[in-house]
């Protein structure tokens, strides 16, 4: 039988998925295994002796570029407010709510739904959520080549659709969730979903023709334009998500009321510091932001989770599983 480039572009995502997968399970064990060593560290207070921990989840951009996004607000406060940090990025979203749970991490830049899945596990609460134009919300789409006759969602049953990260709102569940809303049943009338593990790889999966739609953020799609990754005018937009929250800055509940009072009030004025300028207020991808928001509504992160209530746990394994046996 003859072997098509989709094919074997299936082939290696879904071996990357398992090598990824497998990684998460010792990524957690050795977390799960580590709690007891870091156990006495609880009281980590944010002074140089015994800085805060921080993790990012990672970005396509890479793990050293997410480093230097996020270092400079990091630092500002540091110099400012006297509070001490150390940051690293997660290996993968899930990565990252498990160190919160473990209580290796004391900050974390996570998804929404990543927030709330470790708000869940009793190991996050709201930190500060990024403003920029007056705006705290990013949007999800489905996007095609612009050279196919696909006008609406219905038309995508028995086509390829890319998606990223599993615990992604914009490149996996919120597409997920347009495609149900517009009754499409991901598992049994797409041809399947594609999971390429990252917003970058899905749109990549789309331009080379391995697949009918990708899933992503509109701001990943447009950095990917920006780029040159893709040609001005070669997608379209097929469909766009409600506004979601933007990513946010969460702090585990177990950090002192003065530690939490300490980063409140940094966040809430770090961009009015004194050596604090514009393009030091950066984030996810590079994206600069003109000020945190420590008084941002839980109510609208509940609200965003609620309209992803039809992607089930059952229904993502069911993609999973109908991935792999392709």
């Amino acid at each position: 039988m003859m072997i098509t480039p989709r094919r074997r572009l299936t082939t290696r995502i879904i071996r990357s998925m398992t090598a990824v997968f497998g990684l998460v399970v010792i990524v957690t064990a050795t977390l799960h295994d580590a709690v007891n060593a870091y156990g006495d560290e609880v009281n980590r207070d944010g002074s140089e002796s015994r800085p805060l921990q921080v993790m990012l989840i990672p970005a396509d951009t890479g793990a050293d570029t997410t480093l230097d996004d996020f270092k400079p607000v990091f630092n500002a406060i540091e110099k400012n407010f006297g509070l001490h940090f150390e940051l690293r990025v997660g290996t993968s979203y899930g990565a990252v709510v498990e160190g919160l749970v473990a209580r290796r991490v004391d900050i974390a830049f996570v998804g929404p739904v990543t927030f709330q899945q470790a708000r869940q596990r009793k190991a996050a609460e709201l930190l500060a959520v990024a403003v920029k134009d007056n705006s705290s919300s990013y949007r999800s789409a489905l996007l095609v080549r612009k050279n196919q006759d696909i006008n609406r969602l219905s038309d995508l049953r028995g086509k390829l659709v890319a998606l990223g990260d599993i615990n992604s709102a914009s490149s996996f569940r919120y597409p997920l969730a347009m495609l149900l809303k517009a009754d499409v049943d991901p598992v049994t009338q797409l041809d399947r979903v594609v999971i390429t593990g990252s917003h970058s790889n899905a749109l990549a999966a789309l331009r080379e023709g391995h697949v009918d739609a990708a899933g992503c953020s509109l701001a990943a799609y447009q950095k990917a334009i920006n780029s040159g990754a893709i040609s001005t005018g070669a997608f379209k937009v097929l469909a766009v998500s409600p506004p979601i929250p933007n990513p946010p800055l969460a702090m585990h509940p177990g950090l002192s009321d003065t530690v939490k009072k300490k980063l409140t009030d940094a966040f809430r004025q770090i961009h009015r510091a004194p050596g604090v300028s514009p393009e030091m207020i950066r984030g996810y991808g590079g994206d600069r932001y003109d000020r945190f928001d420590v008084e941002f509504p839980q109510r609208e992160f509940d609200v965003a989770i609620d309209q992803l209530a039809p992607v089930t746990p059952q229904l993502i394994s069911s993609i999973i599983e109908r991935s792999a046996d392709r």
